[in-house]
């Protein structure tokens, strides 16, 4: 693993931990869209415990359910989309 790729990793893992923060305080969203992020959130650590175990379909669709989370959550939760925001370009970065 390049020093790169270790750079992203951990602004990837920290920028998860801001979204289980938010998740912890109770950001007030549905219990449907709490469930959401939370999928998102397990799946996104999976993508971390086993880099280049998904195949290409399941990095896009991982990235397209973030980008929906985000068009979903622009408006109402600003921090919350931000967050989101910075795991996606932090995906990216990683090729995913």
């Amino acid at each position: 693993m390049s020093w790169e790729d270790l750079v992203i990793d951990e602004a990837l893992r920290n920028t998860l931990k801001t979204l289980h923060d938010a998740l912890r305080r109770g950001t007030t969203i549905s219990g449907d869209d709490r469930r959401l992020l939370e999928q998102l959130s397990a799946d996104l650590e999976n993508v971390l415990a086993k880099p280049g175990a998904m195949t290409r379909a399941e990095h896009q669709s991982l990235t397209d359910r973030l980008q929906g989370v985000v068009t979903r959550f622009e408006v109402s939760h600003p921090d919350l989309t931000a967050t989101i925001a910075q795991v996606t370009k932090a995906l990216g970065d990683m090729g995913i």
